[in-house]
């Protein structure tokens, strides 16, 4: 493909006609540094034609967040020094708020940090606590296969003989002290324990587990269904007056389903009037020259190829990953997607 718009470049000096003929030695300096980075992508053969369409983006990578990465990355740096903070992250469905927290998970298991996770929906407020204590839930059974022995031992020591409201609340936390192990009713903990004695217990249990070697990075997805009373447990762990918490807590949420008075600015409000380092950032739909990388990888084309299909999909999808993704998909589905090697 590079090699015919060459020649169209030598067809344009005699009045032939043009396609794709390159305008500047800079325009084909720009398509020979990406074919330089990646050959497997941009070599175009006839093997490429015979398997037919295919849509190869890169596994992995976050098309136009290269600032928000760094934002995330830099606040759970911080986290991991020994300090809690909050990071709220807003915008429209598809923006991929959910895939920029998830590109920190590597980086926080690699220093030794547990990932727990919940996702709120509309049914939630009619348990607002299960969710929460779900996720912190979850915590225990990591600990099984790292620090078993000395959180155990630390749990032991922090609740004695309130060890037993600790199970009731985290039945998991049984795997880290079978010993301690006790007939429990079956009731749900979220209505068994009043707000105020989940936020306590808790807080405790983070205390414990959580340290600069072990942080704990809580993501709370759709905030927008959150109960407060969900979020006053959040508040608790992050303002602890101790300040021996190390826990890094990410919530995003649908900001065009939010009103100024919803429970989640209360939250950032309170959090802020704490003295508790918070960020708030909001997702907006991929610029034009991000989406023509998208489209570019995805197409294994040269970017100045495919500009005006990327420009057709920015008007349609206003820059919305998950919009564009599906759009490719339909197109390719119904074969309104072919490689032709002569246009």
């Amino acid at each position: 493909l590079m090699t015919q718009n060459l020649l169209e470049c030598a067809l344009r000096e005699d009045g032939g006609q043009l396609h794709n003929a390159y305008e500047s030695l800079g325009v084909l300096g720009e398509d020979l540094h990406l074919l330089l980075l990646d050959p497997d992508r941009f070599l175009f053969d006839n093997q490429s034609i015979e398997n037919g369409m295919q849509l190869l983006y890169r596994s992995g990578k976050l098309y136009g967040r290269d600032k928000e990465e760094t934002l995330i990355t830099d606040a759970f740096c911080r986290v991991s020094r020994g300090k809690s903070e909050a990071f709220f992250i807003g915008g429209f469905s598809g923006s991929g708020k959910s895939m920029l927290v998830d590109s920190l998970r590597d980086r926080v298991k690699c220093v030794g940090g547990y990932v727990t996770k919940h996702k709120f929906d509309a049914m939630s407020r009619e348990k607002p606590l299960s969710g929460v204590i779900s996720a912190f839930n979850q915590v225990c059974l990591m600990i099984k296969g790292r620090a078993r022995p000395v959180i155990a031992k630390k749990l032991g020591e922090e609740f004695g003989v309130d060890f037993s409201l600790l199970m009731r609340l985290l039945p998991n936390v049984s795997v880290l002290l079978p010993e301690h192990v006790r007939p429990v009713i079956n009731v749900d903990a979220g209505e068994a324990m009043n707000a105020r004695s989940v936020c306590f217990t808790l807080l405790r249990f983070v205390r414990v587990v959580s340290s600069p070697r072990h942080p704990i990075m809580l993501f709370l997805d759709d905030m927008q269904w959150a109960d407060s009373t969900a979020l006053d447990v959040i508040h608790t762990i992050l303002s602890d007056t101790m300040g021996s918490s190390c826990m890094f807590f990410v919530g995003t949420y649908r900001d065009n389903e939010v009103q100024v008075d919803h429970d989640i600015f209360n939250l950032i409000r309170e959090l802020e009037m704490s003295h508790v380092h918070t960020t708030k950032l909001s997702l907006a739909g991929l610029d034009q020259s991000d989406l023509n990388t998208m489209i570019s990888d995805a197409l294994c084309l040269y970017p100045r190829i495919c500009k005006s299909l990327s420009d057709i999909l920015f008007q349609k999808t206003k820059g919305n990953p998950f919009f564009v993704l599906e759009f490719m998909q339909s197109l390719k589905s119904h074969g309104l997607l072919q490689y032709n090697i002569h246009q």
